[in-house]
């Protein structure tokens, strides 16, 4: 897994971008070509983020990743999801798609080429943002709230990606964790009972790799021992 200051930083980087073109969106309403633009830089931090996820995913996959390495998903989907929330909620005015979500006013309710205006603006954003957090990680949590109601079939999709991805991604890395635990168990059992014959009789000696019959053999034999030990 990469350094843990990258994956954070990464994820911090997303974030202020996703919320600076969040800030800069009134601007280019009417404008064909700055609409454009900020599409194809949404589509670009789509692309850098969903890549990240991706790396994350793979090397959960392995098996020699740890299951502390599960935050790693959760952090990046979540911050991911988040933004898509946050565009909707920025965009939709209507509240067509997603309800409950947007804490901006009419776009009319501000003056934005003056600082208090602006600053109302960014002040609404950043609740907007926070409601989008909020809603992606009670999404992933699979608890929902009462309050914000996806209603349009886009953000349904996404949030059926993020349950999908979180539930399928942490049941088979826990899975796979207690199914290499009770593994480790069994052969430490295997160990010990290798030890308890060596020191019954050293001649019994079988080597940890030994197959099935080899090892029934030495279980059958520690039995007797222990029978013909009671018995003297």
């Amino acid at each position: 897994m990469e350094d843990l200051s990258k994956i954070y930083s990464k994820n911090l980087f997303f974030t202020a971008c996703v919320f600076a073109l969040g800030l800069v969106i009134p601007y280019g309403r009417g404008n064909t070509i700055a609409g454009l633009l900020l599409i194809f830089l949404a589509l670009v931090l789509y692309g850098y983020i969903g890549k990240l996820l991706m790396d994350v995913i793979k090397r959960l996959s392995h098996k020699e990743a740890s299951i502390k390495e599960l935050k790693f998903l959760f952090i990046t989907l979540a911050v991911l999801c988040a933004g898509a929330y946050f565009f909707i909620g920025v965009i939709d005015g209507e509240e067509q798609m997603i309800s409950g979500l947007r804490e901006i006013k009419d776009g009319r309710a501000y003056d934005l080429h003056s600082f208090d205006g602006l600053f109302d603006y960014f002040q609404d954003l950043t609740f907007t943002y926070l409601n989008s957090v909020y809603y992606s990680i009670v999404v992933m949590a699979t608890l929902g709230d009462s309050k914000i109601v996806a209603e349009g079939w886009f953000p349904r999709i996404i949030i059926a990606f993020e349950v999908g991805v979180a539930l399928s991604l942490t049941i088979f890395k826990i899975g796979e964790y207690y199914s290499d635990r009770s593994s480790e168990e069994a052969k430490e059992r295997e160990r010990r009972i290798i030890n308890e014959v060596q020191n019954i009789n050293p001649s019994y000696i079988v080597h940890p790799e030994a197959g099935f019959w080899e090892r029934t053999f030495m279980k059958l034999t520690i039995k007797s021992s222990r029978r013909r030990r009671a018995r003297g």
